[in-house]
C-alpha cells in the first residue's frame, strides 16, 4: 500500500506537474505580459488566482508591489484562513484586509508597530525575502541556515540576512550580476509584480519538493528511522533504516524514542498533535474512524489535539473529548519532551474561567473568558482540559468535571431578559468599546463612534421578537452577533447589515450577503441555517442543539475555530453577569445529555408513542422540564423539543445522564 507521511499535497487548480513546467500556450493573445522577463512565472500565478489583472490583457508586470499586495499574494497562494483585524491602518473595507490579516495571524508578516503595518508602502526585496522565509515557518518546513554570498551583504538589514541567504541558496530570490562576475542582492530595491510572482512561484515549487517520497524504504528513499530525544531537545537518529512502519515501531521502545520518516515524527510515546493543512488547503479534516472514509469535522492550522496512537495509515487523537482520527500528512506530532507551549485554563480574580490558547506558529498566547470558574479551579494555577469540562492539573490528574451552562444550553430555551434589559447591556458594551477607542485611537480605530453606528445598537427589541418567531433563545443570537460582527462594527455589519458573516466564505469573502437591515440578517440566520440544519434534529449538520464544541453542538460544523462555541458562551456569560444572573439563577434550566447515538424522542411517554426525532450525536444536550412514571415501568423525562413542530418530547430516563454544570 502506498502511504504518504508527507507535509504537502497540492490540490489547487494547477497540478504540480503543470506548475513546474508551465509553458505559454500558443493561443495566448498578445497582452502586456508577452515577452516580459518572468512571463512564465507570472502566467502561472495568474492561472492560480494568486495575482489578478487590471482588465482584459492588462497585468502591469513592471508595476511596483506594495507590502499589502505581497502579503495578499502569499495568503492566496497558501490559501490562508481568514482572520480578525490586526492593524489600525488596514480598514476592513480594504480589498487587501483579508490577505494582510490572515498573513499576520499566520506569522508571515509583522508591522512597524503592533498596530501599524503601512500596507501601501512599496515592498523591498529584503522584506519580500523575510515574508517568504516566514511562509516556510508557517508550513512547518525546516530549512538549514545558509551563508550570504552577495557583494552588498552589508547593506541588508541584519533582521533579514538569514532569510535572504536561505532564499538565495534555494533559488527563490536571485541576485543581479556585477561587472566582476560577482552578484549583488540590491536589498532596498522595490519588487515588481512579475518579480513577486516569480518569488511565490519558486516558493511553491520548493515547498512541493519537500514532500516525502510515497514509499519510504524504496531505493533512494530515507525509510523509517528511530530517533532518540536528547535532554537539549535534539533528535539523534539511528543509522539503521527500517523498510516498514511496524518494524520501526517495535524498535522504538523508550519513552524518549520516536519513529520518523525523513525527519518527520510519525509515531511517539505521548505528546500533542497539531493540525497542519497541506499546501492548497486551509483545513485539516477529522475522521470518525480508522478507515478515514467519513470526516466529522475540521480544524484550521495550529490547533491542539491529544495524541493516542499512530499506525502507518492514521494518527489517533482526542479532540474536544472525542476519540477521532487524522491523516499523517495533515498534522504535526510533538512529543512531550519537545512541547514549547500548550492551551490551558485558569481562574481570574473575579472567579471567571479564562482559556489561554497557544499558537505554535507564532509561539504566542491569546486568552478569552468563557464563564464562571468551577470551585475546584484554584486561582494562580493552570489546568488542562480536552473538552472544556473535565479538568486536569499539571501532573495529569483529574481534579473535577463541570461544563459551562451557556455552552450547552439548548437553543429552544428562552432567556429571562426583556428587550429593554438586552438593550441596556448593548449600550453598556458599546460604551466600553468606544472608551477603548478614546483611550487608544490607533489601536482601537474600529470602535470609533461605536455607541452611535454599531449595527447591534437597539437590537434587543427585535431579538425578543425573533425568539418568539423562530423559537431560538434571544441571548444566544445576541452572543453570536457580538462575536461574529465584532459588536456590530465589522466590515460586513457596517456595509451589508450582515451580523453573522453569512456567505463570507474564506475562499471568497466578497460573496458575503447584503441585508436591508440587521433584523433581516437575524431572520436569515434562523431560517436558513439554525432552524434548517443545526437545531433541527433532521438537519444536515445536526450534532446537538447548543453551540457546543468540536465534538457536539453547532461548533462541529458551523465554524472551523474549535473554541467558537466557548467564545460565544463567554459573551452570553457577560450579559448574564451584567443583568443580575437571572438566566443562570432562578430561570436556569436543568441540563442533561444523551448517552448514545439514535436516542428516540417521542410525542408522549411510552415506547408505543410515535417518534418525533432521534438524536444523531452522543452527548446531545437537553433541557429537562420534568419526569413521569409510565406503565412500561420506565421513568420518562419531559424534554424541551429540538424540533420546531413539537414543543415538548419524552425520552427514557436511562438514555439521559446528568450534565455537570458550573454552579
Amino acid at each position: 500500500m502506498r502511504k504518504k507521511f508527507g507535509i504537502l499535497a497540492l490540490t489547487f487548480g494547477l497540478s504540480v506537474s503543470s506548475l513546474l513546467s508551465f509553458q505559454q500556450p500558443k493561443a495566448y493573445a498578445q497582452d502586456d505580459l508577452t515577452g516580459s522577463t518572468l512571463e512564465t512565472e507570472m502566467r502561472a500565478m495568474i492561472a492560480k488566482k494568486v495575482i489578478y489583472g487590471y482588465g482584459e490583457g492588462v497585468y502591469k508586470p513592471n508595476l511596483h508591489v506594495s507590502r499589502g499586495q505581497f502579503a495578499t499574494f502569499i495568503a492566496r497562494a497558501l490559501k490562508l484562513p481568514e482572520s480578525s483585524p490586526v492593524f489600525s491602518d488596514v480598514p476592513l473595507s480594504s480589498g487587501l484586509a483579508y490577505g494582510i490579516n490572515s498573513a499576520a495571524a499566520a506569522g508571515i508578516i509583522t508591522g512597524f508597530t503592533p498596530t501599524i503595518f503601512k500596507p501601501n508602502d512599496q515592498i523591498s526585496r529584503e522584506q519580500a525575502a523575510a515574508m517568504i522565509d516566514r511562509a516556510f515557518n508557517y508550513m512547518q518546513i525546516p530549512r538549514e541556515e545558509a551563508v550570504l554570498n552577495f557583494s552588498d551583504a552589508s547593506e541588508i538589514n541584519s533582521k533579514f540576512k538569514m532569510a535572504v541567504a536561505k532564499n538565495s541558496r534555494d533559488g527563490l530570490i536571485k541576485g543581479l550580476s556585477n561587472e566582476d562576475g560577482t552578484y549583488k542582492f540590491v536589498p532596498k530595491k522595490t519588487a515588481t509584480r512579475q518579480e513577486a510572482a516569480a518569488f511565490i512561484y519558486r516558493m511553491l515549487n520548493k515547498i512541493e519538493e519537500t514532500q516525502i517520497p510515497e514509499e519510504p524504504g524504496d531505493a533512494g528513499a530515507a525509510g523509517y528511522k528511530v530517533a532518540t530525544i536528547q535532554s537539549n531537545g535534539d533528535l539523534v537518529y539511528s543509522s539503521k533504516n527500517y523498510s516498514n512502519f511496524a518494524a520501526a515501531k517495535t524498535e522504538a521502545t523508550g519513552n524518549n524514542q520516536v519513529v520518523t520518516v525523513n525527519e518527520q515524527i510519525v509515531e511517539m510515546n505521548a505528546g500533542l498533535v497539531w493540525s497542519r493543512p497541506p499546501l492548497g488547503q486551509s483545513l485539516t479534516y477529522i475522521y470518525k474512524d480508522a478507515t478515514l472514509s467519513s470526516s466529522v469535522t475540521y480544524l484550521p492550522a495550529g490547533q491542539e489535539m491529544k495524541y493516542i496512537d499512530a499506525t502507518e495509515d492514521y494518527v489517533k487523537v482526542i479532540l474536544a473529548g472525542r476519540t477521532v482520527y487524522v491523516k499523517h500528512e495533515e498534522v504535526s506530532m510533538v512529543p512531550l519532551q519537545l512541547i514549547e507551549g500548550r492551551n490551558y485554563y485558569s481562574a481570574n480574580a473575579k472567579g471567571e474561567l479564562v482559556h489561554t490558547i497557544f499558537d505554535p506558529i507564532k509561539k504566542s498566547y491569546v486568552s478569552y473568558t468563557m464563564g464562571l470558574a468551577p470551585s475546584f479551579i484554584v486561582q494562580g494555577q493552570n489546568y488542562y482540559s480536552w473538552d472544556g469540562g473535565q479538568f486536569m492539573n499539571t501532573t495529569g490528574n483529574v481534579v473535577g468535571t463541570a461544563y459551562q451552562y451557556f455552552n450547552y444550553l439548548p437553543a429552544r430555551t428562552e432567556t429571562a431578559y426583556t428587550a429593554d434589559e438586552l438593550n441596556r447591556y448593548i449600550d453598556f458594551v458599546l460604551a466600553e468599546k468606544e472608551a477603548l477607542f478614546t483611550s487608544n485611537p490607533t489601536g482601537f480605530a474600529r470602535y470609533k463612534n461605536a455607541t452611535t453606528v454599531s449595527k447591534i445598537k437597539g437590537l434587543g427589541t427585535y431579538l425578543k421578537e425573533a425568539e418568539e418567531k423562530h423559537n431560538i433563545n434571544a441571548l444566544l443570537i445576541l452572543g453570536m452577533a457580538m462575536h461574529e460582527s465584532d459588536f456590530g462594527m465589522s466590515k460586513y455589519a457596517q456595509e451589508r447589515n450582515n451580523l453573522f458573516g453569512i456567505k463570507a466564505y474564506d475562499s471568497n469573502t466578497n460573496a458575503a450577503e447584503t441585508f436591508a437591515t440587521p433584523n433581516e440578517a437575524i431572520d436569515a440566520l434562523a431560517d436558513r441555517y439554525l432552524n434548517k440544519n443545526y437545531i433541527n434534529p433532521l438537519g444536515a449538520h445536526a450534532n446537538g442543539a447548543a453551540i457546543g464544541n468540536k465534538a457536539r453542538g453547532f461548533n462541529v460544523k458551523y465554524a472551523s475555530d474549535p473554541f467558537w462555541g466557548q467564545k460565544i458562551a463567554g459573551h452570553m456569560h457577560r450579559v448574564d453577569m451584567f443583568l443580575g444572573m437571572k438566566d443562570r439563577g432562578t430561570h436556569a434550566y436543568q441540563l442533561g445529555q444523551t448517552t448514545g447515538e439514535g436516542v428516540n424522542a417521542r410525542i408522549n411517554p411510552g415506547t408505543e408513542s410515535a417518534i418525533v426525532y432521534s438524536n444523531k450525536n452522543i452527548g446531545s444536550p437537553v433541557a429537562i422540564l420534568g419526569s413521569v412514571k409510565h406503565t412500561d415501568n420506565y421513568e420518562w423525562l419531559k424534554i424541551l423539543s429540538d424540533a420546531e413542530t413539537q414543543e415538548e418530547v419524552y425520552i427514557r430516563s436511562d438514555l439521559i445522564k446528568n450534565l455537570p454544570i458550573v454552579k
